[in-house]
């Protein structure tokens, strides 16, 4: 957790395209060590995981959080990230049909991303240099931690006798989104309840595109089947595509929150063994 305070601190003098980058690193920790390992479905379980929880949080937590503070809709507006979840969410569909992911999937992914990175990076990634301390030491902690966190998801699934992926879909999302939502419940502005919403959108497009592609270019030309996770693709798509339809006027209204929560009704249904 200090880690992650340490970069939630520098978060609030970066943009949120930074606050994304730094915030995916224990996802990013896990894809890569599972994905070197072969452990390819507690690689997608966790980045698929994170997509869901992250939409949950964005469109209902925030939206019903800040309707009970300030008894009115959450004002957002219209925002160039939005083109782009519905494109990774397509893209997460249109994987799930074809019912494996490999290096050809790889390649569309990562080429997703950097389009949104490019455009991204013409804004002003670093509004302070007092950010940056903060932001390194933060990350570094982050990235040491997580290292160990891959041996405690297969410990635990030891310990319950449950596939690893269903641990990691359980944990990594939770441990990951949980400054988020500490530092949502102590803010007292407006402004930084949207920053946070937009960090969130930015995670969950850098995990639809970068962690999957990673995943991609891991399993080789062959690729893997998706198998028993396919559910849990298109249960992705599905919140995707809702946060999308939810979003796009740039308002989240109390029903569009309650609404979205029936993602997370289809999710935790997935979860059963």
């Amino acid at each position: 957790m200090l880690g992650v305070e340490l970069i939630y601190r520098g978060a609030k003098f970066s943009s949120p395209y930074v606050i994304a980058l730094v915030s995916i690193l224990p996802e990013l920790i896990i894809t890569l060590q599972a994905s070197f390992r072969s452990n390819y479905y507690v690689a997608l379980s966790t980045v698929l995981g994170s997509v869901i929880s992250l939409y949950v949080i964005g469109v209902s937590f925030f939206g019903l959080l800040h309707f009970i503070r300030w008894k009115s809709d959450f004002k957002v507006g219209a925002q160039r990230e939005y083109t782009f979840v519905i494109l990774t969410s397509i893209s997460i569909g249109l994987l799930g049909i074809s019912g494996k992911i490999d290096i050809w999937w790889g390649i569309v992914l990562l080429a997703l991303f950097l389009v949104y990175s490019a455009m991204k990076m013409n804004s002003n990634l670093i509004r302070s240099s007092t950010a940056i301390p903060a932001l390194v030491i933060g990350s570094l902690i982050v990235w040491v931690s997580s290292s160990w966190l891959l041996q405690d998801i297969f410990s635990l699934s030891s310990a319950f006798h449950v596939p690893p992926y269903y641990v990691a879909i359980l944990i990594v999302p939770i441990m990951s989104n949980l400054q988020e939502i500490s530092t949502a419940l102590r803010s007292k502005k407006e402004n930084v309840m949207r920053d946070l919403l937009l960090g969130v959108i930015n995670e969950n497009l850098m995990a639809s595109s970068l962690l999957l592609s990673i995943i991609g270019f891991a399993s080789g030309i062959q690729g893997i089947a998706l198998a028993s996770l396919t559910p849990l693709v298109e249960v992705s798509f599905f919140v995707g595509m809702l946060a999308y339809a939810l979003m796009k006027n740039g308002d989240i209204k109390v029903f569009d929150s309650l609404l979205m929560l029936l993602g997370l009704v289809v999710f935790l249904s997935v979860l059963r063994p």
